[in-house]
């Protein structure tokens, strides 16, 4: 004797399937409906009788009466809001007039993805990050539905100038890789050659594989990637490369690696190490920022920070942009940063030493 029971009537769709697949099988279904009428006031009786009150006519009047049947829950949540009502206007009338506090509702936090695109420019990061987190999703799905798949190989080279948004991107590579379950904390644990390279001999892997245990389940950005490399051929710089080869390796269930630095230094770097070129799956190239890529930004910030640029204002920043734009080392994200928060140090000169009663709103976001 078989007995397959169905909890609810959103299970009709399970309960079709099994009947059609065991086509000989007798179902008994079990329910735990209680009928509408004498066996429902008797239950609403039962828990009213637990806490030593007395039925009133009024627990049973506002049941619906269309319905054949309730669920159990359905009624202890009926006799739950009925006796919250009596204790408030018959047992502690002095707070009938008072009202529950609503609580706040919780900050929507935007996903990764959608800050990511959201960004100025950047049209290639975004690019290849979403196809590397397809390639992740389809190797899921195919494992999910039994063929043949692997785990595909997450690490990542981003070579670029300064200020070209590496060090964010990856921030959000790593929230994105947390958001669709392919890392379990999605942290950015950023380190460079001193945290990596050890002064004393044999110390170096010890350090290397601590960094790597701290990084479990989030991604490793190793900034200037290229400082690890020493004239000399087996120097600490050599061990802390063969190391974190090893370790990538190791770790790939759950760690993602990031290697960043400038574009030539980057090349002659995995140049050096075709080991390490082998396992990194995605190179991104982080280009400079344009002009009107540049001025889209500083308006971001101004936005961000509810602050107004003003016409003259802004013709003063094109001409700068013009000027430094294309300075690897001045321009892009940092110079329009930088920019920006010298801005607001003359403007907050100008705040004070003006007659405070003619400030307006508008003259102080200004």
């Amino acid at each position: 004797l078989t007995v397959l029971s169905f909890g609810s009537d959103s299970n009709e769709i399970t309960k079709d399937i099994f009947q059609k697949a065991f086509t000989d099988i007798m179902t008994i279904e079990l329910s735990d409906a209680i009928s509408a009428g004498k066996e429902t006031h008797a239950y609403l009786k039962r828990l009213a009788d637990s806490y030593n009150l007395s039925c009133r006519q009024k627990l049973y009047s506002e049941l619906d009466k269309t319905a054949d049947s309730f669920h159990p829950k359905d009624l202890k949540a009926y006799f739950k809001k009925w006796h919250n009502d009596l204790l408030q206007t018959k047992y502690y009338s002095q707070y009938a007039n008072l009202k529950a506090v609503t609580p706040e509702k919780p900050v929507e936090t935007i996903s990764g993805l959608t800050v990511l695109n959201n960004m100025i420019g950047l049209t290639e990061p975004k690019l290849l990050i979403r196809q590397a987190l397809d390639y992740a999703k389809a190797q899921k799905l195919f494992a999910e539905k039994g063929l043949t798949s692997a785990r595909p190989s997450m690490h990542m080279v981003f070579s670029g100038n300064p200020g070209t948004a590496k060090t964010t991107v990856a921030r959000l590579y790593a929230q994105i890789m947390k958001e669709n379950g392919f890392l379990s904390k999605g942290d950015l644990i950023e380190v460079g050659r001193n945290d990596l390279v050890a002064r004393y001999v044999g110390w170096t892997a010890k350090t290397v594989k601590a960094k790597f245990a701290e990084a479990k389940g989030s991604v490793l950005f190793i900034d200037e990637a290229y400082s690890l490399l020493d004239e000399r051929a087996g120097s600490f710089g050599d061990e802390a490369i063969n190391t974190i080869v090893q370790e990538m390796e190791n770790a790939r269930e759950d760690t993602i690696v990031i290697f960043a630095g400038y574009p030539n230094e980057m090349e002659y770097f995995l140049s050096r190490n075709p080991g390490l070129n082998s396992r990194i799956a995605y190179h991104i190239n982080f280009p400079d920022y344009t002009e009107s890529e540049l001025l889209e930004i500083m308006k971001l910030l101004f936005q961000q920070n509810s602050m107004l640029l003003a016409p003259e204002g802004e013709a003063k920043v094109q001409q700068i942009l013009a000027i430094y734009a294309n300075q690897s080392n001045e321009g892009n994200g940092r110079l329009v940063r930088n920019l920006f928060e010298k801005a607001k140090m003359r403007q907050a000169s100008r705040i004070v030493n003006f007659n405070k009663y003619n400030q307006t709103k508008e003259y102080l976001q200004t």
